[in-house]
Formats: structure tokens, sequence, C-alpha cells
């Protein structure tokens, strides 16, 4: 008994060696603190904003690879299923259309846009857009059948749209696209 309180005790020794706060003074420690509290008060007084108003003004995606919402190309598509049976949130159904050709149809309650579809996709026949916001009234909507699913959604155009720029001093800014500042 007396043995494996030992052990018991150094296993316990080295957990607190190895703890940051073990191995800091108590005047490191406050200057940790003091530059925790300096730069608080510097973006108390000048902040950097990292926000916008979202459903007034939206930042266009800049990414060659962003992932928004998905289109099926209609002629392009085999049929293979692919698509659906690697979709790991099972969004993807095939249905069967004329002749015996099966077709894919999304569900966007399910989606969480990964992009496997995209990849897998033999043909590339299915392939994303820069639009992944849109607004769904009732569940049934968020179903995409073939008519939904071969068109390109359309965005709201009361939108102001911005592109995000770094600036060296204040961080993310986000400009109106078209204006002289980009």
């Amino acid at each position: 008994m007396g043995r494996e309180a030992k052990d018991k005790a150094s296993r316990q020794n080295r957990y607190v060696v190895k703890s940051v706060g073990a191995r800091l003074s108590l005047v490191e420690k406050a200057a940790w603190h003091a530059k925790a509290l300096t730069l608080g008060f510097k973006r108390l007084v000048s902040p950097i904003r990292h926000t916008y108003r979202y459903p007034f003004v939206r930042a266009i995606p800049s990414a060659r690879n962003y992932r928004g919402m998905i289109v099926l190309s209609y002629e392009k598509c085999t049929g293979c299923t692919l698509c659906a049976r690697i979709c790991p949130a099972a969004a993807l159904k095939m249905i069967t259309v004329e002749q015996g050709k099966r077709r894919p149809v999304i569900n966007y309650e399910r989606c969480v846009f990964c992009g496997y579809c995209v990849d897998v996709c033999p043909t590339e026949a299915l392939h994303h857009t820069n639009i992944h916001d849109l607004v769904f009234t009732d569940r049934d909507s968020m179903i995409f059948m073939l008519d939904r699913f071969t068109k390109e959604p359309e965005e709201p155009e009361h939108v102001k749209k911005v592109r995000v720029v770094l600036d060296e001093e204040r961080g993310l800014r986000y400009v109106p696209v078209g204006s002289d500042s980009e």
C-alpha cells in the first residue's frame, strides 16, 4: 500500500510540473495578465470590426473552391449513384426518371456542404455555386427535385455585396464591390 501511494504522488507531481501555471513565476504571470488587459483596453478604444450586418451586407466568396449550393448538370449525369452513396448526411437520393435512368435529388435540410458528392462524380455533373445562404419558408422547399436541382440558385437583389480586404492596421475590412479602395 505504501508503494502505490508513493507512485500516485509522483504521478501527480509530474503533472503539476508539466502544467503551465507551475512553470511561470508570479512576476511572469502578472506580465501576461498586464498584456491581456492592455490589449483589451486597446480594443475597447479602437475596436477591429470582424462582423458586418449580414442580411443587408454579404461578403462575396473569393475562393475558387468555395462550397456553396450544389447544382446538377443533367446532361453530364450518368446515374452511377456514387454521389448518393458517398454522402455522409444522406442528403442525396437517387430517383428513377424516364426509361429507367436514375438521377440525384438533394435535401438541403440534411446537406452539410462537405463536397464529397462533387469530388466523387466521375463526369463532373455536380458543381458548387458561390451561394450558400438561401432562405426556405418550409421543409418541403428544402428538397430540390430535378426541376430546381438543375438550375443555378438565384441571389436576392436587395443585398449590398462586399469584398473582404486585409488591412495591416485594422485587420479585416469589408469594402463594397466596385469601389476604388479595393
